[in-house]
């Protein structure tokens, strides 16, 4: 019977590991993809009923896609 408990035990710190490894190896992966991407952690967000707005600041590809279209709409309005 003791055996078979410590088998359990034995098991279970096992799969602790694993998931313990599995996340320490996840977030070393995702902090070398900011460096290399040159990531900047996003701002408090604006309410989307203000016609502020957003500060310029460099974020990801989609952020500045996003900034581009919107400049491009304003632009379209302005001149309508």
């Amino acid at each position: 019977m003791l055996d078979v408990l410590a088998i359990l035990v034995l098991l279970g710190v096992a799969y602790a590991a694993g998931y313990y490894t599995r996340d320490r190896m996840s977030r070393k992966r995702r902090e070398s993809a900011r460096r290399w991407k040159n990531y900047v952690e996003a701002g408090r967000p604006l309410p989307a009923n203000t016609n502020q707005a957003p500060a310029k600041q460099a974020h990801g590809d989609l952020a500045q896609m996003l900034g581009r279209w919107d400049d491009r709409a304003r632009a379209r309005r302005s001149q309508q």
